[in-house]
């Protein structure tokens, strides 16, 4: 019953093709200084991104969706609206979030019972600072970069528990493995930190992620990775990092809808973790005395009705990206932001973002010429001249995030606003 209603809905629904098979043949052409140019699948691909006829810089603040994104997702709202409790719909329906758990985990290195759907990265930080039974004194370790998602949870607990919060160094140029190091003490029940990080768009590497596994484990500190601008921005693989919990989103890098996330939990912590927010569809079994089994899956931390059209819009962008290649991308995005350094620093300027390539990201921070701030560059570029980027905590450093849709006469043409706007 339930293949052949997916099948009379794929027949009756017209959905857009994720991108031209053209696409994903086309051969990456380099030039000699091995920068990936212009080529063609890029030139198809921005036109399936709307957002792309202005010049958009700030994918690390809301990504541009792809066409067939949106279409999924009205394509199943109008579905589901045509009988939600019809069973040849709701067969269909019911398949989304296993589906996408199932895609979440085979793209990103995890276990499917590993994958929990959430509404945003600052739900899956929720899950991981609620994990323990706070108790007055304890620490947890945090940075100097945090979002206020990473940042507002913490303080709410401080103010609750008596927990104390610390805060590490993580600009461009500090060991942060040995931060960590020199500040663990037996107070200290969890370090949760960016993977990377929105104000200076340094990644944490993957030697540096398991080596504070290493310092954390032996001493049953939780190890917590806020990855808001991980994937999609660098590469992500979940079991790799060897971290407890990891927090994400759908509607940046991936390109999905807002509304869209995930969270990932080591199986091995899974029982170790307990649950804050629960209800309906987190249990196995339950009775009215009491009695109830969790679900044996990170899935137990979902509950509630969900925006279940929204999380196959989510799907439909793990794929349209898939359909490109994940690698390819990654390495175009590496490409503009060596790009963008280079042409940055060679017009006078300093960059606050690290430059190497094992620690450099999808986001790139510059400094600004003497004089200007972020705010005013930000309003004059987003209101005379369709140009979008974010300012950022300093006040004299301005974010530009370079997605593999954007092209260097794109980043000359921005660099050339700011010039200007400080003459």
């Amino acid at each position: 019953m339930k293949e052949i209603a997916r099948r009379r809905f794929l027949k009756q629904v017209s959905l857009l093709p994720m991108i031209s098979p053209a696409i994903m043949i086309e051969n990456v052409s380099k030039n000699n200084n091995g920068i990936i140019s212009n080529t063609g699948w890029v030139r198809r691909a921005r036109r399936n991104i709307p957002a792309t006829k202005d010049l958009f810089f700030q994918t690390a603040g809301i990504g541009p969706s792809p066409k067939s994104v949106m279409k999924e997702v009205a394509n199943y709202l109008e579905l589901q609206n045509r009988g939600p409790v019809n069973p040849e719909v709701y067969d269909i329906i019911g398949q989304i979030e296993s589906d996408l758990r199932k895609k979440l985990a085979d793209t990103f290195g995890a276990e499917e019972d590993e994958v929990t759907l959430t509404h945003s990265t600052s739900e899956g930080i929720n899950i991981a600072s609620w994990a323990i039974n706070w108790e007055k004194g304890d620490e947890v370790l945090i940075t100097n970069q945090e979002h206020p998602a990473n940042t507002i949870p913490w303080y709410s607990l401080s103010e609750r528990f008596g927990i104390k919060i610390k805060r590490l160094n993580f600009n461009s140029d500090v060991d942060i493995v040995a931060q960590i190091e020199k500040s663990i003490t037996n107070k200290v029940k969890m370090v949760s930190i960016p993977h990377v990080s929105r104000n200076n768009g340094r990644a944490l590497t993957l030697d540096e992620s398991k080596i504070i596994a290493s310092l954390l484990k032996p001493k049953n500190i939780r190890y917590h990775l806020d990855g808001a601008q991980g994937p999609l921005c660098v590469p992500l693989n979940f079991h790799e990092l060897e971290c407890d919990y990891y927090s994400t989103c759908g509607h940046k890098w991936i390109l999905g809808p807002k509304g869209t996330g995930a969270f990932f939990c080591r199986k091995s912590m899974l029982d170790s973790t307990w649950l804050t927010w629960t209800g309906s569809h987190s249990h196995t079994t339950m009775d009215q005395y009491g009695n109830f089994e969790l679900i044996p899956a990170a899935r137990r931390f979902e509950f509630g009705t969900r925006a279940l059209a929204t999380f196959a819009g989510f799907n439909e962008a793990i794929k349209w990206n898939e359909s490109i290649g994940i690698n390819k991308i990654l390495k175009r995005i590496d490409s503009l932001v060596f790009y963008a350094i280079e042409e940055w620093t060679s017009r006078g300027y300093k960059v606050a973002s690290p430059t190497s390539e094992d620690k450099r990201s999808g986001i790139l921070v510059v400094t600004l010429p003497k004089g200007v701030n972020g705010w005013e560059i930000y309003d004059h570029l987003r209101l005379n001249k369709s140009a979008f980027t974010s300012p950022v905590d300093s006040p004299n450093d301005l974010r530009i995030a370079l997605h593999f849709f954007n092209t260097k006469d794109e980043i000359r043409r921005v660099f050339d606003f700011i010039e200007r706007f400080s003459n």
